[in-house]
């Protein structure tokens, strides 16, 4: 896992509330966060008009188990004369929802700056989450899909000795 998020100190709630700005400025109609707190999945909705069209996309992850200690500590010891406790389980789950927020937060500000700058229709950038009802139950794009892909009919990845032959033929000249 990658320690990016690790240590951060912004709290759970500054997340949410940076993510909710975030949607606002980027023309959401509104966001709805969840959390299952015995399976630590977390949910963020959210509604867009895209287009004349209101796409609801859903974002689902779970929130990772801490990492082990190296070296676990089972009393309070001193350091440079204060005080330094062992952390708690309990700290140490707050500290994993507090990473996993704000990575959260920075995957939805990325996906949107390159939307805005133009390197994605909203559409690619989230099509995976998007919602969709199938029979009668609300699920995303990417849990219809995600299933299929190792049995799927994807072109395989040509060999460097095979010729590819109309693959750039539909793809625009560069100026």
């Amino acid at each position: 896992m990658s320690i990016s998020y690790n240590s951060t100190a912004v709290p759970v709630e500054r997340s949410k509330q940076a993510i909710r700005d975030l949607l606002i400025k980027f023309g959401a109609r509104g966001v709805q966060f969840s959390e299952d707190f015995e399976t630590g999945l977390i949910n963020v909705r959210f509604a867009k008009n895209v287009d004349g069209t209101m796409r609801t996309v859903s974002v689902t992850m779970r929130v990772p188990d801490p990492p082990r200690q190296k070296r676990p500590r089972r009393h309070a010891w001193s350091r440079h004369g204060r005080t330094i406790m062992p952390k708690t389980d309990a700290i140490r789950r707050e500290q994993m929802a507090r990473a996993t927020y704000r990575a959260l937060h920075y995957w939805i500000k990325s996906q949107y700056e390159a939307v805005q700058f133009g390197l994605f229709s909203f559409e690619d950038a989230f099509l995976s989450h998007f919602e969709w009802m199938l029979d009668g139950r609300a699920t995303t794009v990417g849990k219809i899909i995600l299933p299929r892909l190792p049995s799927s009919n994807l072109l395989a990845a040509p060999t460097e000795s095979e010729p590819v032959e109309g693959v750039w033929d539909s793809v625009p000249e560069l100026d």
